[in-house]
C-alpha cells in the first residue's frame, strides 16, 4: 500500500491534525485505483473463456499475447499474468524507469517519460513484431495506462525519435492539455492514434485501460493506440497553431502535418474503419472511482463531504486561485458546506512554463492557493497530490498548503509572488513546508485537490 510522507513535517503537518485527515483521504483514494484491483474487477477466466466487460473470448485453439505499457503496467500485467496462466503466449512491459513493479514473468523494459527515448523506439518496434506475428486465432490483450505515449514511440515517415521528443517538449512548456499533446502525437507516430489494430488487423484485441484523462476519452489515453482517431491533420494543425509553436516545431514536423493537411498523407483510422471490427475496449478504472472513495472515506470520518468537480483543467495558478478562494470562504463564512467539510477537485491542470524555477502542476496550485489562505491560521487546509507520485520537475507528489504557509516563506526571505511568476513553487515549498513524498505510486488517474475545513 502506497504511504504518503509529509517532507521536514513539523507541528503544523502531522498526521494526527488535519493534515493526518488529508492523507488518509488521499491514501484511500489510491487504494480505489490500484490497477492490479481494477483489472481484477473487470476481467476473470472460465475454464477455456476470458470474460471481460459482459464478453467471452475463447481461448482454445490459440495464444493470448499480453502488451502492457505506461506507469501503472506492472500492476495490470501481474493481475493479467494470474487470470491468463496457462494461456499466455508471450508479449512485453514497458514502463517508466524507477516504476513500482510485482513479480512478472513477461520481459519487462524502461523506456523515456516524459519524452520518449530509443529504448521507448526499441519497444515500440518490438511491440509490432509481436503484433505482425499474432494469428487470426490468438488474442492480444493491450493493457494501457497515462505514461504509454512516452514509453511506445515509432516515428512515422521521415520522422526521428529527436523530431518526436522536441515536439513533446514544446508542447508540455507550452502549457497544452494532454488532449492537445496526443492530438499531434497521434499524427506522427505509427502506433498511437488506432496503429495497433492495423499491424493485426485479422487477430482479436481486448484493449483494458486505465483512464487518466480527464472526461475518460478513452482514445486520449496512452494517446489511443487500440482506439479509432476522430481527430484529423487539421487539428493536429490547430493545436501547434493555438500554442505557437507552428514555426519552432521541427521542420520535417511542420512538413508531415502540412502533407496530410494537402491530403497527400493518409488520415489515422477513423470509427468504422474495418480494422476494428476484432477490437473491443474496456475502460477499468478512473479518477471518478478515487473521488466516490475519498468522498466515502470523509464521510466516515465525521465530515460533510462533496466534489465541486472531477474535471478540473486549465492552468494551475488560476486553478489554485479558485480553488483556495473558495476555501477562504469556507473558513470566513462556513460555506458552502457546514464544518468539518471536504470539498475535492480532481482533474489535471497544465502549467505554462516561462521561467526557469522548478515545480509541477500541483505546487504551482498549491503555490496560487497560499495566496488566498493567508492569515486564516490552520483550520484550513489544501492538499494537492498527483495519484502518479510525480509532480513535474520537482521530484514530489504533491504538497500540503494552510494559512500560515505564505508567511512561513516571506519569514525566510522569499518573495512568493516572483517565485510563482518564475514557475519556482518547488522553493516555496522547501522554505514553507508541506512537500508530500509517495516515491512511484504504480497508478496514475489524474490528480486531487482537497480543501478542508475544521
Amino acid at each position: 500500500m502506497v504511504r504518503i510522507a509529509i517532507e521536514g513535517a513539523d507541528q503544523r503537518f502531522d498526521r494526527g491534525g488535519v493534515a493526518g485527515c488529508a492523507l488518509s483521504l488521499l491514501e484511500a483514494g489510491l487504494r480505489a485505483v490500484d490497477p492490479a484491483e481494477a483489472v481484477r474487477r473487470s476481467v476473470r477466466r472460465e475454464g477455456e473463456s476470458l470474460w471481460a466487460g459482459g464478453t467471452e473470448y475463447p481461448l482454445a485453439g490459440g495464444k493470448v499475447l499480453l502488451l502492457a505499457a505506461g506507469k501503472a503496467a506492472g500492476g495490470m500485467a501481474a493481475a493479467l499474468e494470474a487470470v491468463l496462466r496457462g494461456w499466455l503466449g508471450g508479449g512485453l512491459v514497458a514502463v517508466p524507469p524507477g516504476a513500482l513493479l510485482p513479480p512478472l514473468s513477461l520481459p519487462v523494459r524502461e523506456a523515456g517519460h516524459p519524452l520518449p527515448d530509443e529504448a521507448s523506439r526499441s519497444c515500440a518496434e518490438e511491440v509490432a513484431r509481436l503484433l505482425q506475428g499474432a494469428r487470426p486465432e490468438d488474442l492480444v490483450v493491450v493493457a494501457l495506462s497515462g505514461g504509454a505515449s512516452a514509453l511506445w514511440s515509432l516515428p512515422a515517415g521521415a520522422l526521428e525519435l529527436a523530431d518526436l521528443r522536441e515536439t513533446t517538449r514544446l508542447l508540455q512548456r507550452s502549457g497544452a492539455s494532454i488532449e492537445e499533446i496526443n492530438t499531434v502525437r497521434k499524427h506522427l507516430d505509427l502506433l498511437k492514434g488506432g496503429g495497433i489494430p492495423l499491424l493485426a488487423p485479422k487477430t482479436r484485441l481486448l484493449g483494458l485501460i486505465l483512464s487518466d484523462v480527464v472526461g475518460d476519452r478513452l482514445d486520449m489515453v496512452a494517446s489511443g493506440p487500440t482506439m479509432p482517431d476522430p481527430s484529423r491533420f487539421s487539428d493536429a494543425w490547430r493545436v501547434l497553431e493555438r500554442r505557437d509553436l507552428c514555426d519552432r516545431v521541427p521542420i520535417t514536423v511542420r512538413d508531415r502535418l502540412l502533407a496530410g493537411l494537402a491530403g497527400t498523407l493518409p488520415e489515422t483510422p477513423k470509427p468504422g474503419h474495418p480494422a476494428f471490427a476484432r477490437v473491443e475496449n474496456l475502460c477499468v478504472g478512473s479518477a471518478q472511482d478515487a473521488v466516490a472513495a475519498i468522498l466515502r472515506s470523509a464521510r466516515e470520518q465525521g465530515c460533510a463531504a462533496a466534489c465541486l468537480t472531477s474535471s478540473l483543467q486549465g492552468e494551475s495558478a488560476p486553478a489554485g486561485l479558485f480553488l483556495g478562494n473558495i476555501l477562504r470562504e469556507e473558513a470566513l463564512h462556513d460555506r458552502p458546506l457546514p464544518r468539518p467539510c471536504l470539498l475535492l477537485a480532481a482533474g489535471e491542470t497544465t502549467v505554462r512554463v516561462t521561467g526557469t524555477g522548478r515545480g509541477g502542476r500541483n505546487l504551482e496550485l498549491g503555490l496560487a492557493a497560499a495566496s488566498c489562505l493567508a492569515g486564516l491560521g490552520r483550520s484550513v487546509l489544501l492538499a494537492s497530490l498527483a495519484s502518479d507520485g510525480s509532480d513535474g520537475s520537482s521530484e514530489a507528489a504533491g504538497v500540503l498548503v494552510d494559512g500560515e504557509s505564505w508567511m512561513r516563506a516571506e519569514s525566510t526571505g522569499l518573495d512568493p509572488a516572483s517565485l510563482l511568476a518564475s514557475n519556482d513553487s518547488l522553493a516555496f515549498f522547501q522554505a514553507a513546508g508541506g512537500l508530500l513524498r509517495t516515491g512511484p505510486t504504480g497508478t496514475n488517474v489524474n490528480d486531487f485537490s482537497l480543501l478542508l475545513a475544521r
